[in-house]
């Protein structure tokens, strides 16, 4: 019997920490032919919790579609968070599957059931996300995102 049916979503995002991004992107640019990043900041904005603690932190993001898919460099700047625990142990590369799904809530309830932990959580502008720790199974975190804008009614 399955405990998740990992098959019912679909991987969107690849996500990778660097210590430096702008460098990254342009070997993935020149080197392989991904199309161009866009770069944001996020600059203690958003609300998170880290391994169930409240956290603050400071990281600049890199956003391009490859390989069918986005492909998300973050670069840490500051802060105890889920990216900061990766380059603390001296990682650097893939981190995280992306999922977008319409609601989090559902996810939540199943995969907490199912015995997994949430390593991280929060909201950043328009995005919620939800980080679970699937180290041991696949090597990365799954990350689910969902749009925290309100829908209109009709």
């Amino acid at each position: 019997m399955l405990n998740v049916n990992l098959g019912e979503y679909k991987i969107t995002q690849l996500g990778y920490i660097y210590k430096d991004i702008k460098n990254q992107a342009n070997l993935l640019e020149f080197r392989l032919g991904v199309p161009k990043f866009a770069y944001f900041e996020n600059k203690f904005q958003g609300t998170y919790k880290y391994r169930g603690k409240d956290t603050k932190y400071w990281n600049l993001i890199a956003l391009s579609k490859g390989v069918g898919l986005q492909i998300e460099l973050i670069q840490l700047i500051e802060g105890d968070c889920i990216f900061s625990e990766f380059i603390n142990a001296g990682k650097e590369g893939l981190h995280h599957y992306g999922i977008f799904v319409k609601e989090l809530a559902p996810i939540r309830e199943l995969f907490l059931d199912k015995g997994f932990e949430i390593v991280h959580e929060g909201t950043t502008g328009i995005v919620n996300v939800l980080y679970f720790d699937t180290l041991d199974l696949l090597g990365v975190y799954l990350e689910f995102q969902e749009s925290a804008k309100k829908r209109r009614s009709k």
